[in-house]
């Protein structure tokens, strides 16, 4: 059975995957860690209360010392990383906010999981991680500006973020990419356009 740590759980998009999985994968057991600011409603997972495969904790991924308490006890296999500030006005008014839960939160994230998921060196210089461990960073198109002509975003295409939002999630897709190349941990990062459905808080 793998164990995900999934933060974000209480936003739109995050609601949507911690119901899929539970509905397709029955070998998974998720564990979710949400601040629950703002955009987050617990409502939006009322349906999977009672799961025994389901576990919400009301934390900040900032919270380095929950974090890895919860790294400690439930032996997560995978990070799936929702978790963000991601309204551009309020970035625009709150811009130290967003840099911290972005690109802080999931530095935090990324070293409990190096700490964990890496075996006993086979010699001082290697680095290896238990077979199966991911972190999967969930990002924006945003990360790549504003088109000047029709066309579409690719993924070579440059960074050019135009928010401190866009900034923020850019510094954190950045940072895992760092880390992915320096340290060796698996990392995915995705960057989807917008989204939109049920459980999507109303501002948006």
């Amino acid at each position: 059975m793998n164990n995900l740590l999934v933060t974000g759980r209480a936003g739109f998009i995050g609601s949507h995957f911690i119901r899929h999985i539970l509905a397709q994968e029955p070998d998974i057991r998720l564990v979710n860690l949400d601040a629950l600011t703002y955009a987050g409603d617990p409502e939006n997972l009322a349906d999977a209360v009672g799961d025994p495969r389901y576990a919400f904790v009301k934390g900040d991924i900032r919270d380095k010392d929950l974090v890895e308490a919860l790294f400690s006890e439930h032996t997560f296999d995978v990070v799936v990383h929702f978790a963000a500030e991601s309204h551009v006005d309020r970035s625009i008014a709150e811009p130290e906010l967003f840099l911290s839960v972005n690109v802080l939160g999931t530095q935090t994230l990324w070293n409990a999981a190096m700490r964990h998921w890496m075996m006993e060196p086979k010699n001082p210089h290697s680095r290896e991680y238990r077979l199966g461990t991911r972190f999967l960073q969930i990002s924006t198109d945003e990360v790549y500006g504003t088109l000047e002509e029709p066309g579409r975003f690719t993924e070579s295409s440059p960074l050019c973020p135009g928010s401190p939002y866009s900034a923020s999630k850019a510094g954190a897709d950045l940072l895992v990419r760092a880390y992915h190349e320096t340290y060796g941990l698996l990392a995915i990062i995705t960057r989807c356009c917008n989204n939109y459905g049920p459980c999507q808080f109303p501002e948006n």
